[in-house]
């Protein structure tokens, strides 16, 4: 009588527990994300005693924060996620337009320019860190973008600048500023890879960026001294010349913001001008601390909990950091798809991208996997459906559960997402799964940063081959 009695307790709890807390599979929580409701709400407060910016010789690491977060300088500390991933459509139409053009040969701008790289060791796109320009030093606010080749900031005299946090850049007060004449063979050369819609003066190489809600980017080539500092100023790097974008005719926003830095692998990007080696970023996950970039390889402690996987090769190198997905798992199980389906397709990890994008096979069976296992939450409707197409609301719950998924990639690395890399939150109300179909491109998937918070993202640039490692910014 007593066991049954226990039984009878057990069975009660359960049901009045249903109404705090539901389970999305009641018999394994080994791949799911046990979470409190509350916790899943983007902060309010800022909190940069969670992150220890990495330090050592050969390296510089500075600060990454995500504009829309309240430790963010650049937006007054209002944190919103509806912003970013509304801009960040438009502007993945453009970059994919981009990445399926022909490819840029390696050296394509060595005939012209030759970057020195200069290490002093006294020691999106929606991420950005403060650099300095000029000489002396002007300092600005530039969106990290892995998915980018060009490094532009907003300058004086403006004929257009969307609103900035930082003053515009000067020409005029840095001693080491200087414009690429337009009859020059290197004007000839960028001319190439960004075509401008007018002809140009005997002063200036003008450039031209469409974006696929019809904003742009005009301005004209230079060269300038590009200080990366750390924030305690015992490390920096520093180049000249470094060849950027002098803009000066902006009709998108940046949303504070005063430009862009290239970080990808064409020959006009910040890495391949200085020739750097390595480096390495963590994005903050909650918006509510801060992260970091490093320029410089881990020490050897830390190198051990790095797994790589291998940037793909071809005749005619990508600018994009291409990487080969072998599967992907939602709740501990495979997505039913032939391996080599998968490894064919064409993958990018990209920085300066929100979600992720998957082909729409791809995108149906993940969707399908993810409902199976959060049946037992009320679904709900986006704000933004073109989007987000599997939400819920859990105003009703104080803790959820939520089915892990992973990412496997070739060479046996698993990543698996954060609980803030696998939902966005708008409200309590309205929680959606954080993936979308990859717009006209059905053999494509884009790694956006929302799946990268929290962990540690190493590319090897030498090596050829990107890395994931558990991170300090979370």
């Amino acid at each position: 009588m007593w066991i049954l009695f226990k039984v009878f307790l057990l069975f009660i709890w359960l049901l009045c527990s249903s109404n705090n807390g539901a389970y999305a599979n009641d018999n394994d929580f080994t791949h799911s994300h046990i979470v409190s409701v509350s916790d899943l709400l983007p902060p309010t407060v800022c909190n940069r005693t969670r992150t220890a910016l990495p330090q050592g010789p050969g390296k510089a690491s500075l600060e990454v924060v995500s504009k829309y977060g309240p430790c963010s300088r650049l937006n007054k500390g209002i944190s919103t996620h509806t912003p970013p991933l509304r801009k960040g459509r438009q502007r993945f139409h453009s970059k994919n337009s981009r990445r399926l053009q022909k490819a840029i040969p390696d050296n394509y701008l060595q005939k012209s320019f030759q970057f020195p790289a200069k290490i002093n060791n006294t020691a999106v796109d929606e991420y950005y860190i403060v650099v300095a320009i000029g000489e002396p030093k002007q300092y600005v606010s530039l969106l990290l973008d892995t998915g980018s080749d060009l490094t532009w900031t907003q300058c004086k005299p403006c004929i257009h600048c969307s609103q900035q946090r930082d003053p515009l850049f000067d020409p005029s007060k840095s001693k080491t500023f200087s414009k690429i004449p337009c009859n020059s063979a290197s004007c000839r050369i960028l001319r190439e890879l960004l075509p401008p819609n007018d002809n140009c003066s005997s002063e200036e190489c003008p450039y031209n960026i469409a974006y696929a809600d019809n904003s742009s980017d005009g301005g004209f080539w230079v060269t300038d001294r590009i200080t990366i500092q750390e924030a305690n100023r015992d490390g920096y790097f520093s180049w000249y010349p470094f060849l950027l974008g002098c803009t000066n005719n902006n009709t998108g926003d940046q949303n504070g913001a005063s430009g862009i830095m290239g970080l990808d692998r064409s020959p006009i990007s910040i890495i391949s001008q200085t020739n750097t080696s390595y480096f390495s970023y963590c994005l903050p996950s909650p918006y509510g601390s801060t992260g970091y970039i490093t320029f410089g390889r881990p020490d050897a402690v830390n190198s051990k909990f790095i797994k790589y996987t291998p940037i793909i090769t071809t005749p005619e190198q990508s600018e994009f950091y291409n990487i080969t997905i072998t599967g992907i798992s939602v709740g501990g199980e495979k997505l039913p798809f032939n391996s080599t389906y998968i490894t064919k397709l064409s993958a990018i990890i990209d920085s300066g991208n929100e979600i992720t994008r998957l082909p729409s096979a791809i995108y149906a069976a993940l969707k399908s996997a993810f409902r199976k296992r959060m049946m037992k939450y009320k679904k709900t409707k986006a704000d933004d459906e073109d989007d987000f197409d599997t939400c819920y609301d859990l105003s009703a719950y104080e803790t959820v559960v939520v089915p892990k998924i992973t990412f496997h990639f070739l060479g046996g690395v698993d990543l698996e997402l954060d609980v803030r890399g696998t939902l966005v939150v708008f409200s309590v109300s309205q929680v959606c799964l954080a993936f979308a179909i990859f717009p006209s491109e059905p053999n494509s998937i884009s790694l956006g940063n929302v799946q990268q918070r929290g962990y540690e993202v190493h590319y090897d640039v030498a090596g050829r081959r990107l890395g994931f490692g558990p991170g300090n910014c979370s």
